[in-house]
């Protein structure tokens, strides 16, 4: 199913998280049981994209029994799962794209808004021409439809080249030595800044075209946690657990959602208080069961 509506009993809260990328040398996830606060007390956890390093020999094998550790660990703590496809892990069981509340809410990992996928990668002079082919297979009529362009993200990431960045170790010095590696050559961090620049306004262009009853998007994909008012919606990007990066967690209750930033203490990811809070502006937008 590439999208889904959910309804939430709210017997207890649901969350959402995302860009765990287990078994990535870059993630700061070194267990799955470190993520165990977290988990413990949801209702529902929807992982939105790039939650296990699918694409990569290197690090798919690790990645696969940290996401088997996950599914116990939320299993024992009574958590039913959603987990959406990314760029990472484009054959992740779930959805491209998540509705809930009624269609307050839309939830979608997030590389769907750059025709590029990852414009700011070193390999993209590689891989632009075979997503600008795919692009070019379908009219512009066509591309106003979402499940069209849900079918051409699809297809965008099966072009994608497997993940190939290190990072021996978690010492400064290998810190260091990746963020050397990552702001070469110098067009890198100028298309991280267009991107970063540009993602408010194209998110809500994403909304007006395709969700324009939702008061709320969620999205992950570029690892930069970030919340946005724009056009009378909330916007946020949960960020990511990787090097350079913070994540977010997003929890829903019948009323509303709130904003809490995570850290790690102690070996065990925690969220902090919220920062943001946000209440449904009116009756739903339609109907997640009907």
């Amino acid at each position: 199913m590439n999208i889904l509506p959910l309804e939430d009993p709210f017997h207890r809260p649901l969350r959402l998280i995302s860009d765990l990328h287990l078994g990535h040398d870059i993630s700061t996830v070194e267990s799955a049981e470190s993520l165990r606060p977290l988990i413990a007390g949801a209702g529902t956890l929807i992982f939105n994209g790039d939650t296990c390093q699918e694409t990569g020999t290197t690090f798919r094998l690790k990645g696969q029994r940290m996401l088997a550790d996950l599914h116990r660990i939320c299993a024992e703590e009574k958590v039913e799962t959603v987990f959406l496809r990314g760029n990472h892990d484009p054959h992740a069981p779930g959805p491209d794209l998540v509705d809930l509340a009624g269609g307050r809410a839309t939830v979608i990992h997030g590389d769907i808004l750059l025709p590029l996928i990852s414009p700011w990668s070193i390999h993209v002079h590689e891989f632009r021409p075979a997503l600008e082919k795919i692009h070019a297979e379908y009219s512009a009529q066509d591309r106003r439809r979402l499940e069209v362009r849900i079918e051409i993200v699809r297809r965008c990431r099966e072009v994608l080249p497997a993940a190939s960045t290190t990072q021996k170790g978690k010492s400064l010095k290998a810190r260091s030595a990746l963020f050397f590696r990552e702001i070469w050559p110098p067009r890198r961090p100028w298309e991280v800044l267009k991107v970063w620049a540009r993602l408010p306004g194209i998110a809500s262009d994403f909304m007006d075209e395709f969700r324009p009853q939702a008061e709320v998007l969620i999205f992950g994909h570029t690892h930069r946690p970030r919340v946005w008012r724009r056009r009378g919606r909330l916007l946020v990007n949960t960020g990511a657990f990787v090097t350079f990066a913070k994540p977010l967690i997003v929890e829903f209750m019948p009323q509303g959602l709130t904003v809490h930033r995570v850290e790690l203490k102690g070996g065990q990811w925690r969220a902090k208080p919220s920062f943001v809070q946000h209440s449904w502006h009116g009756p739903p937008a339609f109907s997640a069961l009907s």
